[in-house]
């Protein structure tokens, strides 16, 4: 198999598998899995145990450009699915879930699950 680029300039845990053209300048905890074409700018940290999908797309910066970057925290074993925007100054709490596609602009709640364009909590209907 061949391996292609993966930018890292962040920190990276140990037991954390980090999938091809991914770039990392934030800091991923242990035992992560981060897809494809995931962009973790500095500013942000991901627990342990996490799982980001492909294209995943973190912000850092409320008024760009600018010097001050937001902290972006995703806690122990939440997942991010496909194509999700985190924006900045978000947490995304303990074993909380983000739907493929989801545009994150608020606090995600610990055992959580929250999607859609903004994102909300996903509440279902028995």
């Amino acid at each position: 198999m061949k391996n292609f680029p993966v930018n890292i300039y962040g920190k990276v845990g140990k037991g954390t598998k980090v999938a091809s053209f991914v770039e990392i300048g934030g800091v991923v905890g242990n035992d992560c899995k981060i897809q494809a074409f995931a962009f973790i700018p500095p500013g942000v940290t991901i627990g342990d145990r996490v799982f980001i999908g492909p294209h995943v797309c973190f912000t850092n910066d409320k008024r760009p450009p600018s010097d001050k970057l937001s902290e972006t925290v995703v806690k122990y074993g939440a997942s991010i699915g496909a194509n999700a925007t985190i924006l900045p100054g978000i947490t995304i709490g303990h074993d909380a879930m983000v739907g493929a596609g989801s545009v994150v602009t608020k606090d995600v709640p610990d055992g959580e699950t929250w999607i859609g364009n903004p994102a909300t909590r996903y509440e279902k209907i028995l």
